[in-house]
């Protein structure tokens, strides 16, 4: 059983840009103690800043305290974290422009994973939406 888990882990993690065998890989994020499925959202959030909203995906109803987490891809490699309110609402302020990886994870949900760029250009967008599958 234990075997089946592991592999089932490694089909998960290898699409991931960021290498499961690396130091910076996943295991930097918190884990949820019901996690077993990651989702990875390929297309990357261009945003000016972080502060979103992240929601059930069937439902579509907002999702309280769950934890959203980035990280940077260069010389800023600390976790920072912010936890959504009962509006689903987030915000991590004083992010600096770059490219970050995020995860979100809720106990009893999928996770996701993905990448930020922050930028103050034209055309980005004001927020991130993310939506969480229930677990299976």
């Amino acid at each position: 059983m234990n075997a089946l888990w592991i592999a089932g882990v490694f089909l998960v993690c290898a699409p991931f840009p960021w290498g499961q065998a690396s130091s910076s890989g996943l295991s930097d994020f918190t884990q949820s103690s019901t996690e077993n499925i990651i989702h990875p959202i390929e297309e990357p959030f261009r945003v000016h800043s972080v502060a979103g909203t992240i929601s059930a995906e069937r439902s579509g109803e907002v999702l309280p305290d769950v934890l959203f987490e980035i990280e940077g891809l260069g010389m800023e490699r600390r976790i920072r974290h912010a936890v959504t309110d009962k509006h689903g609402h987030f915000r991590i302020s004083r992010v600096a422009k770059g490219t970050y990886r995020f995860k979100a994870t809720l106990a009893g949900f999928q996770s996701v994973i993905g990448t930020i760029v922050v930028s103050k250009s034209k055309g980005v967008s004001r927020e991130i939406a993310i939506h969480l599958s229930l677990a299976v």
